[in-house]
């Protein structure tokens, strides 16, 4: 599925930068694993009916210029696999506000953890990143470690202030935000998510471009209970 591809994707980038010299590192190599990992992604897109409408307003973001959602309908056969079920049963335990701690002691926390690697491991994404990573020599060939790099990578907690409320796996899948203001929000399974239970509401795009057949936008939305 298109998000485990985006993860692996990371995960090369991540693991080369941070560990090995950048001069050290074979970029055509790079290039050629992410061109060829992207060419093989299984797309969603045809699956995802959105309703862009009309353009944000600019001079009153708070306007509504959408008066329906954006997301239009999402085949159950998207929503309903065990990649995007492992990261759904993830998002309850965190909250937008970095300065909310990650709750790491959590026993359900840490099993939804455990379910969210196992799947992203047996990935074909990730067993060819994984390969690829030990061909540049920044990986081990030993599953147990290489699960650990990846737990650590994703799920290791940082602070942005002075709490340790943020991780890897929250600024990809769930989004940061201060107050009422979204500062990171990568994700459009979150955003869908996030839209249905009404926490999300979208007000229109702000730019449109048409790129291999996707849109990709910058698009203006307001959000409530952010606490939750």
């Amino acid at each position: 599925m298109m998000i485990l591809r985006n993860c692996a994707l990371i995960l090369a980038a991540v693991a080369l930068v941070y560990t090995k010299p950048v001069q050290n590192v074979d970029l055509a190599a790079v290039n050629t694993f992410l061109t060829n990992l992207a060419a093989t992604d299984v797309r969603t897109d045809s699956m995802v009916t959105l309703s862009y409408q009309n353009m944000a307003s600019k001079k009153n973001p708070d306007h509504d210029n959408a008066k329906d959602p954006l997301f239009t309908s999402v085949d159950a056969s998207v929503y309903g696999s065990a990649t995007y079920i492992v990261i759904a049963d993830l998002l309850p335990f965190f909250q937008f506000d970095c300065d909310q701690p990650i709750p790491t002691s959590n026993n359900g926390y840490l099993d939804a953890v455990d379910s969210f690697l196992t799947n992203y491991i047996n990935s074909d994404a990730v067993k060819a990143a994984w390969t690829f990573l030990q061909a540049q020599g920044v990986s081990t060939n030993d599953a147990t470690a290489f699960r650990t790099q990846l737990k650590n990578l994703w799920f290791t907690p940082y602070a942005r202030n002075s709490v340790l409320g943020s991780n890897g796996f929250k600024s990809v899948f769930v989004g940061e935000a201060s107050g009422t203001v979204m500062n990171r929000f990568a994700n459009w399974f979150g955003f869908y998510i996030q839209e249905n239970s009404k926490t999300f509401d979208y007000h229109g795009w702000f730019t449109k471009l048409n790129v291999s057949a996707l849109f990709q936008f910058d698009c203006c939305l307001a959000f409530t209970d952010i606490e939750k």
